[in-house]
């Protein structure tokens, strides 16, 4: 800060000796002279307003006033400097000054009508339209400068222009203006300022990157295109956003709006601290500042529920305004980033009885209503900021997306609406609603909750609509699902995810976020909410959820990666990495499991309340359990052990290339007989002896791994490997052998689980087809060859009903031969629905004319018609085969 106090110091001094200069060395007219003035020190100035100088640019207007300096950028600056230290007032009248001084200069009368705007001065903002009106009728046609163009768009917008036309004819002329050797025309940087604004104000953060980063090449180190740039980058891109952000406070440590920016970052990553202290710092430069109390008021009700501070904190806000939209759209946009939607839809409320046309909070409240569920109301919401500007390309997503949902199937039940493609419906519906079921008894129960709602479920199988119904802009990759309480959004088993993920340990993992969020109102940090649902994994499927491994083990013994239990927000916040996050979802599973372990469910059910009631969690979590600094480091113990004992016989070090070389087999053999119990060296090894395909060997030696790891199944795990080998050397039974083995200890060895139901189709191993179907369908339900298996095991066991079901699915998912699979089901249907049973061979024959074994069946067929002297039509037990839930299409 007193860097930056020095440099504008200088700026100052070497200001007024330039303008003595001038006074006391010029030959020039005084005109002449007060041009050169102006054109000399004006673009100081601006550096210096961006710079956040602002008590200097007031002095430095102040003298150039009182010289007589004819330019009206003098008077604006100076207002706009009044604005940016709190004398609201003292602007509003120099502005009032300004336009009656220069009634034809547009670029003056334009910031006064966005001084006006943003004071609420709205008689003084209306008059001001005529005015631009007509200084803009009067800007010359011929020879305009960008500088002209910039400020022409900018009152067309005003006056309510065509945001296309105005970036193509106005801000597009400007920028087709080429520099000259260094010499940046006037209005150039602004019109790439312009254009990204505008963009950003339609949510078209893609082309304000482009805009703010054509700026950027003419000038690197101006403040207001980094601040765009970062606020352009922020929503989809936080790491880049963030890097610019920092660029921002480094070339202008006062920005107000960067800090703001800033304080608003650290309210979303709970570092409440830190977020004081930068308002702070903005209520040194304006103590008024409307937007730094309205996030004290944000404050005041995630760190402490105090209701009281929060009103007083935002009656503080609108003291400059007290009709001022802006205030309650900030305040409920931030607690719904915090998941308090309800208080967020309130909020907005508030801001549309300011202004029922204040379109950013129309269009937040669509969005907020969306994540409660309550879609008829969001969907007209949007609708109608559509209507009104018809370039903003949320509300465009949005009415995109609400098509694509309309095209959905909806299954429902007393409990649940589950919204997913209709052909995946088909599919998979029957299993989401058997899984939900369950969680909502299972974990209900658990938790003492009783959900009365229903629960609102969607599937995407596109990841872009995925992203824009979860958060409203494009991103999110490496999201399987999100939950906002009574909203669960996934990515199909269908989309991008399909093969990598078991989507049934996300569905439980996500309605398990349903009942901890519902259960504290959503006021909890989301460490614990993922830590309770990864536990709730593991409690469901103990191969589900996460487990220690080499790289936990290295980051909590080596890197000492364990965070505080009271700071573990900043775990997934600040995570370094990918494997990071990951590992906070891992440690959050372990603080939760030692709570239970050590105090009891009845300890983590009292830490839930208590936060339902308003409690700090650091508070409800020591309420429960023991003082945070005893629990801390009791904690800390016993995750040190975990990592210990994880592989305690095993030898982890990894020697330097230099020493071992990995590529060649002799180096590592060498050094795995001198170190048998090496992790890396046996890996290695053994990777050397596959590309050697020393099949026997292989097998020998991933025992070897398997009885020094045996709870490893990650990449190189020995399950797989033996059982690669043995499928090599052709023997069977050592092959299912070993994939029975890797199946018994992961839920994603999704490869090992198809190979049994082949190797099992062979060996009619009814039994395993059917477990390893499940366990396949779980990872990716759409391989119509497991369906069909497993119909084919279930109509062996005489399991009709789950083989007719399987079938049919295998018929949905276009088999190969499909008069095989109709032949196939209508044996089955035989016995209880002749008439459906007909209508499969039938369709059998359609495909296959010469199938026998669908003629003779079809002869059976008829001859039991005969015989039972049974009518022609709808079997009687048509509806035989009906699940108890309703799906339903919008077509």
């Amino acid at each position: 800060m007193s860097s930056f106090r020095n440099s504008q110091s200088m700026i100052l001094r070497a200001f007024f000796a330039l303008s003595i200069c001038g006074i006391t060395g010029t030959v020039m007219g005084q005109a002449d002279y007060k041009r050169f003035y102006d054109e000399d020190n004006l673009p100081r100035v601006r550096q210096i307003f961006q710079q956040g100088g602002y008590d200097f640019v007031i002095q430095i207007c102040d003298y150039s006033l009182s010289r007589g300096q004819p330019s009206w950028e003098w008077r604006t600056l100076r207002f706009q400097a009044l604005e940016k230290i709190g004398r609201y007032d003292d602007a509003v009248d120099e502005a009032i000054a300004t336009t009656n001084l220069f009634p034809d200069a547009l670029g003056a009368l334009l910031r006064a009508h966005e001084l006006f705007a943003r004071t609420g001065s709205d008689d003084e903002a209306a008059k001001m339209l005529a005015c631009i009106n007509r200084a803009a009728s009067s800007v010359p046609t011929r020879e305009r400068t960008p500088r002209d163009y910039v400020e022409l768009g900018q009152a067309a917008l005003v006056l309510g222009a065509d945001p296309a036309v105005v970036l193509e004819k106005y801000f597009g002329q400007a920028k087709a203006v080429e520099p000259k050797g260094k010499s940046i025309p006037d209005g150039l940087v602004d019109a790439f300022i312009a254009a990204g604004e505008l963009a950003l104000r339609k949510d078209d953060y893609a082309r304000a990157a482009s805009e703010f980063q054509g700026g950027l090449k003419l000038e690197p180190d101006n403040p207001d295109l980094l601040f765009g740039l970062a606020r352009a980058f922020l929503p989809n891109n936080r790491e880049t956003g963030e890097k610019y952000l920092s660029k921002v406070i480094e070339a202008a440590p006062l920005h107000t709006e960067a800090m703001l920016l800033q304080a608003e970052a650290a309210i979303n990553f709970e570092l409440y601290d830190e977020a004081k202290e930068i308002l702070d710092l903005v209520e040194k430069v304006n103590p008024l500042e409307p937007r730094s109390a309205a996030y004290r008021a944000v404050l005041a009700e995630l760190e402490f529920n105090d209701k009281a501070g929060f009103n007083k904190a935002r009656d503080r806000a609108l003291e400059v305004w007290s009709g001022n939209p802006e205030i309650d759209y900030l305040i409920g946009r931030v607690l719904s980033r915090k998941y308090r939607y309800r208080e967020g839809v309130e909020s907005q409320i508030r801001a549309l009885e300011m202004d029922p046309d204040f379109l950013p909070s129309k269009l937040q409240m669509a969005l907020d209503y969306l994540r409660l569920g309550e879609v008829d109301r969001a969907w007209p919401l949007a609708a109608e900021v559509g209507e009104v500007d018809e370039y903003n390309v949320l509300a465009y997503n949005l009415e995109i997306l609400k098509k694509e949902i309309e095209s959905f199937a909806s299954v429902e039940t007393d409990d649940f609406i589950i919204r997913l493609p209709v052909e995946e419906a088909e599919i998979y519906g029957d299993r989401v609603v058997d899984l939900l079921s369950e969680a909502k008894k299972v974990l209900g129960e658990k938790y003492g909750l009783t959900i009365e709602d229903r629960t609102l479920v969607e599937f995407y199988p596109n990841q872009q609509d995925f992203a824009i119904r979860s958060f409203g802009s494009l991103g999110g990759q490496g999201l399987l699902g999100v939950c906002f309480g009574s909203v669960v959004t996934m990515n199909s088993p269908g989309s991008v995810t399909a093969g990598k993920n078991n989507w049934e340990a996300t569905l439980w993992h996500e309605y398990c976020h349903v009942v901890t969020l519902t259960a504290t109102k959503n006021k909890m940090p989301r460490w614990l909410s993922e830590g309770i649902s990864v536990y709730e994994e593991i409690q469901r499927n103990a191969l589900w959820g996460q487990t220690m491994t080499p790289s936990y083990r290295k980051m909590i013994l080596e890197e000492e990666a364990l965070t505080p239990i009271s700071e573990m927000s900043q775990a997934f916040f600040q995570a370094k990495s990918g494997q990071h996050i990951m590992f906070a979802y891992y440690q959050s599973m372990l603080v939760v499991e030692f709570i239970v372990d050590n105090f009891g469910m009845e300890a983590l059910r009292g830490i839930l309340a208590d936060l339902g009631d308003g409690s700090l969690i650091n508070e409800a979590i020591a309420a429960h359990t023991i003082p945070m600094e005893e629990l801390e480091i009791a904690f800390r113990d016993e995750a040190l052990q975990l990592a210990t004992d994880f592989g305690k016989d095993v030898d982890w070090t990894v020697p330097d290339p230099e020493e071992v070389n990995p590529v060649s087999s002799i180096a590592v053999a060498a050094f795995l007989k001198k170190n048998p119990r090496n992790f890396w060296a046996l890996q290695s090894h053994l990777q050397h002896l596959i590309e050697k395909e020393q099949w026997a060997t292989v097998v020998k030696q991933a025992d070897r791994l398997i009885g020094l790891l045996p709870r490893y199944t990650g990449p190189g795990n020995g399950y797989g490997v033996k059982a690669t080998a043995y499928r090599k050397m052709d023997d069977k039974e050592g092959e299912l052998a070993a994939l029975e083995e890797f199946a018994s200890h992961s839920a994603e060895a999704f490869d090992s689980f198809n190979r049994l139901i082949d190797v099992g189709f062979e060996t009619e191993s009814w039994e395993s087809i059917i477990a390893n179907a499940g366990r396949s369908t779980a990872i990716n339900p759409f391989l119509e060859r497991t369906h069909y298996c497993s119909a084919c095991a279930h109509a062996a066991l005489d399991n009709r009903e789950a083989a007719v079901g399987a079938f049919e699915k295998s018929l949905k998912l276009a088999p190969t031969n499909p008069s095989e699979v109709n032949y196939r089901l209508a044996r089955v249907l035989q016995p209880d629905d002749a008439a459906r049973s007909k209508r499969h061979v039938m369709d059998a024959l359609a495909d296959s004319p010469r199938y026998r074994d669908a003629y003779a069946l079809l002869r059976e067929l008829n001859a039991q018609e005969i015989e039972e002297g049974a009518v022609s039509g709808p079997s009687r037990k048509e509806k035989a085969h009906t699940s108890p839930e309703r799906i339903q299409t919008n077509e």
